[in-house]
């Protein structure tokens, strides 16, 4: 009995190697950003475990930091559709305007409920008095939004999203950019939702890489036997 030969053709082999690098390449893409989100969550566990430091211009993402100015109540922002334990409500942006600058830092004092009748707004106010307020800064993704109208008018006003960028069009005064979660210790305190700083785990990526090498092992199984079969007599 003759011995088959390896001959898959030009065209199998082109469309092969095509697929092959192209799945290898994702599961690698895959194992990269397991690692960058572990490398990520390390480091927002670590700054969560520190003693705030005063705000200053290298303040960045993450870091644990304390403010001290006048809350300014006329001025705040509900982010819209935040579930919290299965209920429907806001999150409440109030800025914060610092002693040291003179510049606005919105503050997120926590979430509020929603009233069944959606035009009747929560209680929000707050006395536009002088505080201490610590917290995590975070830089909101501007996410999906499903309304060309970001943000409604008049205040308090409501927000389709919590992106600093976006927001910040709403003041006159510079603001600051980013976002103070408030810890869940001052006075004007609302209940407080821990930050997600990824929406993927880096075990979901880890997943991800299995299952496209998986699919180049497949393939390449696929194209060995491809190759035999095609020459059978």
């Amino acid at each position: 009995m003759k011995k088959n030969k390896f001959k898959p053709g030009v065209k199998i082999t082109i469309f092969f190697v095509f697929f092959a690098i192209l799945f290898f390449s994702l599961g690698l893409w895959q194992i990269e950003r397991g690692q960058a989100k572990t490398a990520l969550l390390e480091e927002y566990e670590k700054n969560t475990l520190e003693d705030p430091k005063e705000i200053n211009n290298d303040s960045k993402k993450w870091d644990r930091v304390y403010v001290e100015g006048t809350w300014q109540g006329a001025n705040q922002i509900l982010i819209d559709n935040v579930i919290n334990r299965g209920i429907a409500g806001y999150k409440v942006l109030t800025p914060l305007r610092l002693s040291q600058t003179d510049e606005i830092i919105l503050v997120d004092r926590g979430w509020i409920k929603r009233n069944r009748d959606m035009m009747d707004l929560p209680d929000v106010n707050i006395k536009d008095v002088k505080e201490k307020v610590s917290g995590i800064l975070e830089s909101p993704e501007l996410g999906l939004v499903l309304s060309d109208e970001l943000v409604s008018d008049g205040w308090p006003k409501i927000s389709q999203t919590k992106n600093i960028d976006v927001i910040s069009e709403e003041y006159s005064d510079e603001i600051y950019p980013l976002i103070l979660l408030a810890d869940p210790i001052s006075r004007y305190s609302l209940e407080y939702i821990k930050i997600n700083p990824t929406n993927m785990t880096p075990v979901k990526h880890y997943g991800y890489s299995a299952q496209w090498f998986l699919m180049f092992l497949v393939l390449c199984g696929m194209y060995i036997w491809y190759g035999y079969k095609k020459n059978e007599k």
